[in-house]
């Protein structure tokens, strides 16, 4: 089945930190704060008065400019110009969703901004190493902190009034099941675990004898029945080894084929000997086994009503976030950086 329905309608539509690790700072928490960023920076857009700094604009178009660098994607000045039009109307409209968010009623408790920090701190090995990258790029706890407030704020309030007014009937959900049988196949899955030694494609022969030999003395203490999971926390070269090595279920083709050979071919409770792969080595147990199979209307209804809600608030969006925007005076000083507002928004949507 290739329905994905787990992520949130509204990480689609803010231009959050989940994208470029952090995100701008809205001025509407702190009107002293907002007076004060007016005269020293300078302004690319006004939402009611509040300020959208071009430093707020600066921070996430150079995120976008070193991701892409990253992935060895070159852009054009076209393009760049193309981006920080697109990343100034998001700007525009992650405001005018937050003040609406606001005047809405929507608040939202304390203790989930700190955990929502805490977890994003959790990307770091120590606090030291999370403020040293923070202030690379130019940000602060505080800034963090308050966009985190500004996103989680949206997202209750597109969930709670927005998408509370978008219904799927079940004439519709049935419709959409039996026009779209090949979505609700299930292939045969497999549950395995692995314990993984890395080498090196440029390790020389006798490296590759020394793991291949230390992998071997792991299997001889597997056949000596010692606990496989105990020995993949401890030796597993790869992140699964945190779960014991499970790597969760699977269908054919998203493993390296020889991975893929022998875990569909073992018993479920049965290891392999040593499996080589472009990885390094391998020794595997197969937990479960699932077969091929098609779900029922009554297993998929739920999630695939779920799915259509989320189509049709994503085909709405656009005009209804046009339509909140006329509630609100939306000032775009003349420079460079100017957007029309009835050009379409697309790229980091």
């Amino acid at each position: 089945m290739r329905i994905s329905i787990k992520k949130t309608v509204w990480v689609m539509i803010v231009f959050a930190i989940s994208v470029c690790l952090v995100g701008s700072v809205s001025c509407t928490d702190n009107a002293a704060k907002a007076k004060a960023e007016k005269s020293t920076v300078n302004s690319v857009a006004r939402v009611n008065g509040v300020e959208i700094s071009q430093v707020d604009l600066e921070r996430k178009f150079n995120l976008i400019k070193e991701r892409y660098a990253s992935m060895g994607v070159p852009l054009d000045d076209t393009k760049l110009n193309e981006f920080k039009d697109n990343i100034l109307k998001s700007l525009i409209e992650q405001e005018v969703l937050y003040q609406e968010s606001i005047a809405q009623g929507i608040k939202i408790d304390p203790e989930a901004i700190k955990a929502e920090l805490d977890n994003f701190k959790k990307q770091f090995e120590t606090e030291a190493a999370f403020k040293k990258q923070i202030a690379a790029m130019n940000y602060t706890v505080d800034a963090i902190t308050s966009q985190i407030k500004q996103s989680k704020t949206i997202q209750i309030f597109i969930e709670e009034k927005v998408m509370s007014t978008v219904s799927i009937s079940d004439e519709e959900t049935k419709a959409y099941f039996d026009s779209h049988p090949d979505e609700f196949k299930m292939p045969e899955r497999v549950r395995a675990s692995h314990i993984l030694l890395k080498v090196d494609p440029k390790a020389t022969d006798a490296s590759k004898a020394e793991t291949l030999k230390k992998i071997e003395g792991i299997k001889s203490k597997l056949d000596n029945g010692e606990d496989f999971a105990k020995l993949a926390e401890e030796n597993s070269d790869c992140p699964s080894s945190a779960k014991g090595g499970d790597l969760g279920f699977f269908s054919r083709g998203q493993m390296v084929k020889p991975f893929e050979e022998i875990a569909f071919a073992l018993k479920p409770g049965e290891v392999s000997g040593v499996v080589e792969t472009q990885f390094g080595y391998h020794i595997i147990k197969t937990q479960e086994k699932k077969i091929a199979t098609t779900l029922s209307y009554d297993d998929i209804k739920e999630k695939l009503t779920g799915k259509l809600k989320e189509n049709k608030f994503k085909k709405m969006f656009p005009t209804y976030i046009e339509s909140l925007k006329a509630k609100y005076k939306i000032e775009i000083p003349d420079s460079e950086s100017k957007v029309p507002e009835d050009k379409a928004s697309k790229e980091l949507k």
